[in-house]
């Protein structure tokens, strides 16, 4: 790894070539610029979250269009949706569920890898940076 960072240093091209690959990684190009997840209910990585919550809810950086995409993620449990999606306001859209207690639940906002399930965009159609929310019922 020293000799690595090292090649790096003296080769200012790789490096700078490299750090542009690693910005990219666990994000996807579809977003970038524009809008971009400010807060979620429940929050990311939050270990005690209520199972009573009967709703999702993600806001954005700036207005949005009308569409939306809550993504489930293979392998993880996913909230049980109880109804249609749908905005509060320009920037807040809100997802019905209901969860189950002492449960680890995974959902996403936007799809990192399909661009058809990328419909969080605003008026211009620049869709959102994908976001994964993870968290856990008490």
């Amino acid at each position: 790894m020293v000799a690595l960072a090292r090649r790096l240093v003296r080769c200012p091209s790789l490096l700078g070539s490299l750090c542009a690959l690693l910005a990219g990684c666990g994000s996807t190009d579809e977003g970038a610029g524009g809008p971009s997840v400010v807060s979620t209910v429940p929050s990311d990585g939050e270990v005690d979250v209520d199972s009573e919550l009967g709703s999702l809810s993600v806001t954005f950086s700036e207005s949005m269009g009308d569409g939306w995409s809550w993504v489930t993620e293979t392998g993880h449990s996913a909230p049980e949706v109880k109804g249609f999606a749908f905005y509060v306001d320009e920037v807040t859209n809100v997802l019905p569920v209901q969860l189950a207690p002492h449960t680890s639940y995974a959902i996403w906002v936007n799809s990192p890898d399909h661009a058809e399930l990328r419909k969080f965009a605003n008026p211009e159609g620049v869709s959102a940076r994908a976001y994964r929310i993870q968290f856990e019922t008490r």
